[in-house]
């Protein structure tokens, strides 16, 4: 038995034959495709793609940010999350623990989707303008967060404040930010392309600098313009490179 069959194939319909043949191996039927050729025409411009549709667990954390964006998160409940999601109560427990455990996966989503921010560095820059721009650019992307997701970083930041547990993470992970600033100063200086006496001293005092900032935005609300970016990066750029530029002076 044999028929053809049109397929559609980049906006183009093309004809197959399409036969039931018996495989001499297994003994068992299969269908045998033969091109035939191209149905003349006009091309056709394909369907829109598909939108993939988020999984639960992405509708989730998608309307717990919207939810603390209108309430204080004490006030958001497992409830109001599924329900703002459009799934069934129940769902919400097959992801998260409880809301504090949500908020932390937002988080993660959030960090997963920029990348490491501390990654932006890198050692191996030949001139002081590679240098320079890099250590900007750690500033611009440190500072971009709170603009990006200004209502979920004050519900974390908030609840830092009375959860001991993410406390602890917050300051490991500081600490392991101010360890690679330290290790790309030390780097710098190396190559001749900084001078830092303290390099640790220094990257401590500019993380501190940083976070002040970037709590001080989240807290009050307002928004981060390029003058403030601006003015950060020129403090990082005088703590790593002016004792560069005295020492070329003298």
């Amino acid at each position: 038995m044999a028929y053809e069959v049109t397929k559609r194939i980049g906006g183009r319909e093309y004809r197959y034959r399409v036969e039931s043949v018996r495989d001499e191996a297994s003994g068992k039927r299969r269908n045998r495709w033969t091109y035939i050729g191209r149905i003349a025409g006009p091309r056709a411009e394909p369907p829109p793609p598909r939108k993939r549709r988020s999984d639960a667990r992405e509708r989730l954390l998608d309307a717990l940010e919207r939810l603390v964006a209108e309430r204080d998160f004490a006030d958001v409940t497992a409830d109001a999350v599924a329900s703002a999601a459009g799934l069934a109560h129940g769902t919400f427990y097959r992801h998260f623990r409880d809301k504090r455990d949500a908020l932390k996966a937002a988080l993660e989503r959030v960090r997963e989707r920029s990348g490491p921010v501390i990654d932006l560095l890198r050692d191996d820059v030949e001139t002081v303008e590679e240098a320079r721009a890099g250590l900007r650019g750690l500033v611009e992307r440190i500072l971009a967060l709170p603009a990006e997701h200004p209502a979920l970083l004050r519900a974390y930041f908030g609840l830092v404040l009375r959860d001991r547990d993410l406390a602890c993470e917050r300051s490991e992970r500081k600490a392991r930010g101010i360890a690679r600033l330290t290790e790309h100063l030390v780097a710098l200086a190396a190559r001749g392309l900084a001078t830092t006496p303290d390099p640790e001293g220094t990257a401590t005092a500019l993380f501190a600098m940083l976070e002040g900032f970037f709590r001080e935005r989240i807290a009050d609300g307002t928004p981060i313009v390029a003058s403030h970016i601006a003015a950060a990066a020129e403090v990082m750029d005088r703590a790593v490179f002016s004792g560069l530029a005295r020492k070329e002076a003298s």
